[in-house]
């Protein structure tokens, strides 16, 4: 599995922090995006052992993008660290990614340097960790084509 950027993680985790994941049967599960302007589609196999999302970084890279990542999170695939949880309410990523020219890191800086040191750190640990464990994930990611709903 190809792993993804460590900027979709954080933005997994403004969905769940948002409750912006819903899942709407069995396998399927519709994300709002951090500027409520889309929603995603995300679709699992019976066996969930292949998602498949309809967001830009799924769709072109090939990688799970956050909303795969939140769905993950809501499953308990990847354990929520409940502690971190609330410094992720109401942050919207595309707004920031925007200001930065999409220079991800800019804004995952800029995000933690609104917490503080100790929370910066736990949250950083917290992530990386979970990079960590998705290394060793061997899902099948696919794109779908589900239309984008706008809100």
């Amino acid at each position: 599995m190809k792993q993804p950027p460590i900027a979709k993680l954080y933005e997994a985790y403004s969905a769940i922090a948002d409750q912006r994941v819903q899942q709407l049967d069995e396998t399927h599960w519709q994300i709002t995006s951090s500027d409520n302007a889309q929603h995603y589609t995300v679709i699992s196999s019976d066996d969930a052992q292949t998602f498949s999302s309809n967001d830009n970084a799924t769709y072109w890279q090939g990688y799970a993008g956050y909303p795969i990542l939140a769905v993950w999170l809501t499953l308990g695939i990847l354990p929520i660290n409940q502690q971190v949880l609330p410094a992720f309410e109401k942050i919207n990523w595309h707004a920031r990614n925007e200001a930065v020219h999409n220079h991800y890191e800019q804004a995952i800086n800029q995000f933690l340097s609104e917490q503080t040191d100790d929370m910066a750190k736990t949250i950083q640990q917290s992530l990386a960790d979970q990079m960590s464990q998705l290394a060793t994930f061997d899902f099948t990611i696919k794109r779908n084509r589900s239309p984008k709903k706008q809100k």
